[in-house]
């Protein structure tokens, strides 16, 4: 009985197994109107890509520092655009090559908090 109820198993699972693609999510971007991102959720996303590297640690006269959510918040007022450019938009060349490039949610997330005006809550 017992190998009949493992025979029957089997078959169920190997019949019921496909090799399928997963649904591609859902296009458009992120709803900067329904997102709540804060300077928290960016302060650690900018601390593991940005700063935990070595990098905009502060310190160094030709790397923007974005070691607090302060000096993040005055290098894109006073840099909007390069800010965009390198970070958020679609050619965005940061972090360099050598790291693994930030998610396209990711760059959303920080396109959404800048546009929202960097909430600090």
């Amino acid at each position: 009985m017992k190998r009949i109820t493992l025979l029957v198993s089997a078959i169920a699972l190997i019949t019921s197994c496909k090799n399928e693609q997963a649904p591609a999510p859902v296009s458009g971007g992120l709803d900067c109107s329904k997102a709540k991102i804060d300077s928290s959720y960016v302060a650690a996303a900018i601390r593991t890509n940005c700063t935990s590297r070595g990098c905009h640690r502060g310190g160094a006269s030709t790397i923007p520092d974005f070691s607090s959510a302060l000096k993040l918040k005055q290098f894109i007022n006073n840099k909007p655009a390069v800010f965009a450019l390198r970070v958020t938009g679609p050619q965005a060349n940061m972090p360099p090559q050598r790291f693994p490039p930030l998610s396209q949610g990711m760059k959303d997330s920080l396109a959404c908090w800048v546009a929202r005006g960097m909430p600090d809550k």
